[in-house]
């Protein structure tokens, strides 16, 4: 099932972080961040709900990396007077990275994802390996990377399956004078237990200012697995919109 979530009406709720919001953040070793949350409700002829809360988190040093993402959607719609789940889905990820040389570096990683439209109950994911920084400045980063996966997915049928994977991607971000700002990453995870399976993953975002704190955001989320679960559909797309409040460190 393909999903496209668009909270109209979005409210920062408290402090958190946005590797996101702060595309390229200055290498001070301050934390720099961003919340947004925010609902949908239809009724009449027509009725749905939809939530959502998006928080990231970023801290850069002169050599390394921490930075933290949450993104947390939830809708429902009522098709001839049933109630139907379209979307429940939570997505995690901590990463680090420190510089080895003045091109190189190596990270660790940990993913955690759930999907119950998609049977998933669970996949944890953590992941370790290297990268060349073909750029690296205080305004553009374009990074390539590959490494290891242990992919463990827990089904919601009680079922669990585990794979050894490669991990093959890249990442770069961009922040202009205006202060927008986008970033994208693209991994691939060919799976070495079923030799022929593999897993992608897309995430882009584009933030622009408002005013002071707040921003206009939005996120583009694509998953594609060739060896999804019984019944369930190899791709989904999450497309996320709305304003995210902006704290931390001015830079």
């Amino acid at each position: 099932m393909r999903r496209f979530i668009l909270p109209i009406a979005l409210l920062a709720l408290a402090p958190a972080g946005s590797a996101l919001a702060q595309t390229v953040p200055p290498r001070d070793g301050l934390w720099r961040g961003s919340l947004g949350a925010g609902i949908t409700n239809v009724t009449g002829n027509s009725k749905s709900f939809n939530a959502g809360l998006s928080a990231d988190a970023v801290r850069r040093t002169e050599s390394s990396t921490m930075s933290g993402r949450f993104l947390s959607l939830y809708g429902t719609a009522e098709q001839n007077g049933t109630e139907e789940l379209i979307v429940d889905i939570i997505r995690a990820n901590a990463a680090y990275d420190h510089d080895l040389a003045e091109l190189t570096y190596g990270f660790l990683a940990y993913d955690l994802e759930k999907d119950k439209v998609a049977d998933l109950r669970w996949r944890n994911s953590p992941s370790l390996g290297v990268g060349l920084h073909l750029r690296k400045t205080e305004t553009v980063i374009f990074n390539v990377f590959a490494g290891y996966s242990y992919n463990h997915e827990s089904l919601y049928d009680g079922t669990t399956r585990s794979f050894n994977e490669a991990l093959l991607g890249e990442e770069s971000g961009h922040k202009w004078s205006t202060g927008v700002s986008i970033k994208q990453r693209f991994a691939v995870y060919p799976n070495l237990t079923d030799s022929g399976e593999y897993r992608l993953q897309f995430d882009a975002g584009l933030l622009a200012p408002l005013f002071e704190r707040w921003n206009l955001t939005v996120k583009y989320s694509l998953r594609y697995q060739s060896n999804p679960p019984a019944g369930v559909e190899k791709q989904d797309t999450v497309l996320y919109t709305g304003l995210q409040y902006r704290w931390g460190a001015p830079e």
